[in-house]
């Protein structure tokens, strides 16, 4: 229920912003052009331009899989004890840690990245549903498959 609100907020929020853009269309540019910057660098060749869609595909990639494998780690093994074997605590730091600086860079980046373009959002979209997609069916064929004994692997998608 929660997630189809979600949905529902999104595209009439998108229905209202695609009519206010609209009226304004210099504001809507797509590819290289003299008044897309990012960071103060203007992204006007084809060659910045490929750069930037290259690690915004890249980025919201680690993204996907900083929020689905590394914050669900935390949450399962270290909030709630969810572990298989003895918990490694060095490890648990070391996780803990790259996963809030890796959400502070990103924070800075998409917002650099998206605030410049509309058409970088739809790169960001795209990447991180796909990355999505193959994490999502990782873990539901992986949920499938069991030992010998009759209980369940450990995912081999762990963040040690």
């Amino acid at each position: 229920m929660l997630s189809r609100a979600i949905m529902s907020w999104m595209c009439a929020s998108s229905f209202v912003l695609f009519f206010v853009v609209m009226e304004d269309t210099s504001k809507f540019n797509i590819g290289p052009n003299p008044d897309f910057f990012i960071m103060n660098v203007c992204i006007d060749t084809p060659a910045k331009y490929a750069s930037i869609v290259t690690f915004c595909f890249l980025n919201s990639g680690f993204r996907s899989l900083n929020h689905t494998i590394l914050q669900s780690w935390i949450t399962n093994t270290v909030q709630n004890k969810q572990f298989y074997g003895t918990l490694n605590k060095s490890h648990a730091y070391q996780i803990s840690f790259a996963a809030s600086i890796y959400q502070w860079f990103d924070f800075f980046m998409y917002m650099n990245i998206l605030m410049a373009q509309f058409d970088m959002l739809v790169v960001e979209i795209f990447s991180d549903l796909l990355i999505t997609m193959f994490v999502t069916r990782y873990y539901l064929n992986e949920n499938n498959k069991k030992t010998d004994n009759g209980s369940v692997d450990e995912p081999l998608l762990s963040p040690i």
